[in-house]
């Protein structure tokens, strides 16, 4: 079997083991451990919870408010609910405080009881309410932590946080540490990911890569959402300057504000990453010293912000200020790559700079028919950890096709070097752009840009070993399969336009095999 071809079939289960791993864990069964965090155990109280829409200010709020707080209490916590008046509305939040040995600060468990009126919210946030009622009687069953644990379950989040608002108005302490979990949905189903921290979040990230085995979503979910006009209840703890972090499962999204987020559609592997996150973040840092990770109230020096994301199991993470750097490096070694094959006589300058532009056009062309497509499927094209979807079978193919109209002439007139090296530069200056206007998602681009430049220079170094330089062009192009093309099916929403930067993202990773595809056949066309 020709090299090349044993090259593309170890990327693709490379790629595929990538997307594997961000499918949320088998449910724990009702019968683990008491110490353990169980969906099993959960999803009784989602059902209890969620029998109908319960929007701020209605009767059935009332009523789930009165369950949580006799839950609670039957946990054995002193829990109330505070009322307060928000924007002209009142609202209740159940509050409850699981005291610490030796505080040095608060760990904040925060969810929302409120559904939106057209449906029961039961993932949306019922679920998040459940699984912090399962992590308070999981902490119950284990050592007491050091720091005090507070649950706070808000009221009128769907009405603009209200319920938020008047807790970070009203009992918020200005100068006790505090760092807040807050929970949420955007769908029924998949992997929670953790998409919002506060700035400054090196040291939170530390503790995530300490305590979460296997965390989900990295530094360019933050970087993106910061730049987004979404609003949680954690946006009001970080509009006073104070820490947190926000998680959430976002998988069929056709379901979220619909009568259709009920009991039965909700995902108990959802529920279950969302818990054991939970209660895996709750234990560390509620046995931390919280003080270096709130400035605001400690007085301490703040922190910077990090990248992170995992790359073939491993988490990793360092400073955003070497994002730029990384870019950089991506960039002069892509340029000596270059300059060696043409010295060598392996590529043409022209060739690469016409691969370079055409590319370009050929990402611009597959971002416009997915768009199209995307417009066709409508909700249907939502993605699912569970299985691969019509329209994501469809969006692989169309990507495909448009990268081969692409790169079939291009590399008979200019060689597979040139054109590798075309795909190369546009991963490089996507690499270098993200790297200085959003540092945390540059790792994205500027590290399968930078894995592809390295993999070129050793192919142009090798000109006479040819599977040995399929060999190293094909390791260049491992942080491709590895972190890019999990991002394509990350960012399916329902409208067209997202739907295209999927088509887009899978033709960028195709564009990046190019040259493993052909450089032990293809030499340079002078």
């Amino acid at each position: 079997m020709p090299a090349r071809v044993v090259a593309l079939v170890l990327l693709a289960v490379v790629a595929a083991l990538a997307l594997w791993s961000d499918r949320p864990p088998a449910p724990v069964p009702a019968g683990a451990p008491a110490t353990e965090f169980s969906a099993e155990r959960a999803l009784p109280i989602v059902a209890d919870l969620a029998r109908g829409p319960h929007p701020v200010g209605s009767p059935a709020a009332a009523l789930v408010h009165d369950d949580v707080v006799a839950r609670l209490r039957a946990l054995g916590l002193s829990a109330r609910v505070e009322t307060a008046v928000v924007d002209g509305v009142a609202v209740g939040n159940v509050v409850a405080t699981l005291p610490g040995t030796a505080p040095t600060g608060t760990v904040v468990l925060a969810a929302h009881t409120d559904s939106v009126p057209a449906g029961p919210g039961a993932a949306d946030d019922v679920s998040s309410v459940a699984a912090i009622l399962e992590t308070v009687r999981a902490l119950r069953a284990g050592p007491p932590l050091r720091d005090d644990v507070e649950v706070l379950l808000t009221d009128g989040e769907e009405a603009g946080l209200l319920g938020a608002r008047a807790w970070v108005r009203d009992d918020l302490p200005p100068d006790r540490p505090t760092v807040v979990l807050n929970h949420e949905a955007r769908g029924v189903a998949g992997p929670s990911l953790i998409f919002q921290t506060s700035p400054g979040n090196a040291g939170l990230v530390r503790v995530i890569a300490d305590a979460v085995p296997h965390p989900r979503g990295d530094s360019s979910l933050v970087a993106v959402y910061r730049l987004l006009p979404n609003d949680t209840d954690l946006s009001a703890v970080l509009a006073a300057g104070r820490p947190g972090i926000d998680s959430a499962f976002i998988e069929r999204p056709s379901e979220y504000h619909t009568a259709g987020d009920t009991p039965a559609a909700l995902s108990a592997a959802s529920v279950q990453n969302q818990g054991s996150t939970m209660l895996a973040l709750i234990r560390a840092l509620g046995d931390a010293d919280l003080r270096p990770l709130d400035p605001t109230a400690s007085g301490l020096a703040p922190q910077a912000d990090a990248v992170w994301f995992r790359f073939l199991g491993a988490f990793v993470t360092y400073p955003q200020a070497w994002a730029v750097p990384i870019a950089v490096l991506a960039a002069l070694v892509l340029v000596g790559a270059i300059v060696l094959g043409r010295r060598r006589g392996q590529l043409r300058v022209r060739g690469a700079v016409v691969a370079a532009l055409t590319a370009l056009v050929t990402l611009v062309v597959a971002l416009g028919l997915g768009a199209a497509l995307g417009a066709v499927a409508g909700s249907d094209a939502g993605p699912s950890s569970r299985r691969l979807t019509p329209y994501e079978v469809a969006d692989i193919v169309l990507a495909v096709l448009v990268v081969l109209v692409w790169a079939l002439p291009l590399r008979r007139r200019y060689g597979s070097v040139a054109t590798g090296a075309g795909a190369a530069t546009v991963l490089v200056a996507l690499g270098v752009a993200t790297a200085v206007v959003v540092p945390g998602a540059s790792f994205l681009l500027a590290l399968p840009g930078l894995g592809l430049a390295l993999g070129l220079l050793a192919a142009v170094l090798l000109p006479a070993r040819p599977t040995a330089a399929v060999a190293a062009l094909a390791v260049g192009t491992v942080p491709t399969a590895t972190l890019l093309v999990p991002l394509a099916p990350q960012v399916f929403l329902v409208d067209g336009v997202a739907h295209g930067l999927a088509v887009a993202a899978f033709a960028l990773c195709a564009c990046a095999c190019v040259p493993v595809s052909g450089h032990d056949r293809d030499t340079a066309r002078r």
